[in-house]
């Protein structure tokens, strides 16, 4: 039986997000073996699904570890000489900000045309 792929696409987007990224990504990971089969010679290929597993296990041992104090890098990159600002100054900074950097961007796409 041939399967159309337009009823492929009708059950896939019956999946949830998640679901559906992990097909998503299974389906990449057949497009890379298969691009890698046929540049690569049959002794070299390496085992996608080992490395990936192996990836995981690491993962979840470090996970497993306790967080020590001396690895945080809570303040390691905050600028002391920096005056105190209440929230609303900070929000009125960044929207300073982005609204120059949105006339810039403007600016650039009128000059491209």
């Amino acid at each position: 039986m041939a399967i159309k792929f337009e009823d492929v696409v009708k059950l896939a987007e019956q999946l949830n997000a998640d679901q559906q990224n992990l097909l998503i990504y299974r389906l990449r990971v057949k497009q890379m073996r298969g691009r890698h089969l046929q540049t690569t010679p049959v002794a070299a290929q390496p085992s996608f699904d080992n490395d990936r597993e192996q990836l995981l296990a690491e993962a979840a041992r470090l996970r497993q570890q306790p967080v020590h104090a001396e690895s945080s890098l809570f303040g390691s990159y905050a600028n002391l000489n920096l005056p105190d600002m209440t929230a609303e100054e900070f929000h009125a900074q960044m929207h300073s900000i982005t609204t120059e950097w949105e006339q810039e961007l403007d600016e650039f796409s009128d000059d491209q045309l």
